[in-house]
């Protein structure tokens, strides 16, 4: 029983500490446009039609909104992810500023 209580605080703790503040980061890996959903560091990420998605502006004071079809397998997110079903949902997707990037 001991053990059943520490692998579930755990596991516990990893799910909180991924979302301990809703936000998630990484890189495109996959995009499933029939579904709606993108997959960053092999999560799946469900993409809701009033998911806000915007891409930085590269150091100017204002960012550009983005559609679900402009993103690429290769953008690099930082996302507000809240779970639903027990899929992650992004309530807000941020494309980062890639210029000036070491390789």
């Amino acid at each position: 029983m001991r053990k059943f209580i520490l692998g579930l605080v755990a596991v516990l703790g990893v799910s909180s500490a991924v979302l301990a503040d809703n936000d998630f980061e990484g890189v495109i890996e996959n995009i499933d446009n029939a579904q709606k959903t993108i997959t960053v560091n092999g999560r799946v990420i469900k993409v809701l039609p009033n998911t806000k998605i915007e891409e930085d502006s590269c150091y100017l004071a204002w960012d550009v909104s983005r559609k679900f079809a402009e993103l690429k397998v290769g953008d690099i997110v930082e996302m507000e992810v809240f779970p639903s079903n027990n899929v992650l949902t992004a309530s807000k997707i941020e494309i980062q500023c890639v210029k000036n990037r070491a390789y």
